[in-house]
């Protein structure tokens, strides 16, 4: 949204403060850091800020932007097509911690993890990249990350887009899983970070929307509403409004792996 509808979380924000509902905590998830940081959405969220409020930001960086992975039924395949290089986004870190009053109101998501076959056989992960992208972002003090993996049978829609395209999204094995979290161990422990999964089965619970951390980070230390929706297994976010509304809307960055990439074949 930040970066395609700028204008409805104005709207939707503006909806609220007009009836007196506080904002606690806007948490605002994207690919795309630079939309933050200029034009009236970046002016809109400095007012909040100064009025009281805190911006967290989700930011999805999966090493995949407007990288060619492969080959498809349409030419080079970019599987993130419209999502900036992930050197890019990396880049605008100290803005973005500027802007929030601090690292600890960033995580990054590297999200989803993927392995899938293109149309000429030829496997392709970005787990290699997750040591990198996290290496950079905790240079910048930021330490909340997390992950999901992208899952063959989850989205009918998703599995079918694929198949246009002649190509094959891949579990990741048990063996496979077993390694990586392991992995994930050894990162944290080397660089004082924490890695999250986001509903992952194996894996320990988590919450995006984590209510003890906001509620510590506000800048009053004010108190969010602690209700755990529980809408997903291994979910523990609190509760929230989500300002996207329903039907989801159609996302231009046109990642192939994305429920709401309105794109078939």
């Amino acid at each position: 949204m930040p970066k395609y509808y700028p204008d409805d979380i104005i709207r939707e924000c503006l909806a609220r403060l007009d009836k007196g509902v506080a904002v606690h905590t806007l948490v605002l998830w994207t690919k795309h850091p630079a939309a933050l940081l200029s034009g009236p959405l970046h002016g809109f969220l400095s007012g909040l800020i100064k009025d009281g409020s805190q911006i967290f930001i989700q930011l999805t960086i999966t090493g995949m932007g407007a990288k060619v992975i492969g080959a498809n039924k349409n030419g080079d395949w970019k599987i993130e097509p419209n999502s900036p290089p992930y050197e890019d986004a990396l880049a605008l870190l100290p803005e973005l911690i500027e802007f929030t009053g601090g690292a600890g109101r960033i995580k990054v998501r590297i999200d989803p993890l993927v392995k899938v076959k293109d149309l000429a056989g030829r496997q392709y992960s970005n787990v290699k990249l997750i040591e990198p992208i996290l290496v950079e972002a905790a240079g910048h003090a930021i330490d909340n990350f997390s992950f999901s993996f992208l899952e063959p049978g989850y989205h009918a829609k998703v599995d079918r887009r694929f198949k246009s395209i002649g190509c094959e999204i891949i579990r990741f094995s048990e063996f496979e899983r077993a390694i990586i979290a392991e992995n994930f161990r050894t990162l944290e422990s080397r660089y004082k970070v924490k890695i999250y999964a986001c509903c992952v089965e194996g894996f320990e619970g988590s919450a995006c929307i984590d209510g003890k951390l906001l509620s510590g980070l506000h800048p009053a230390k004010d108190e969010c509403d602690p209700r755990e929706l529980r809408r997903r297994p291994k979910c523990g976010c609190v509760s929230s409004v989500d300002l996207g509304g329903w039907p989801v809307k159609k996302c231009p960055t046109g990642c192939d792996y994305c429920y709401a990439n309105p794109v078939y074949i």
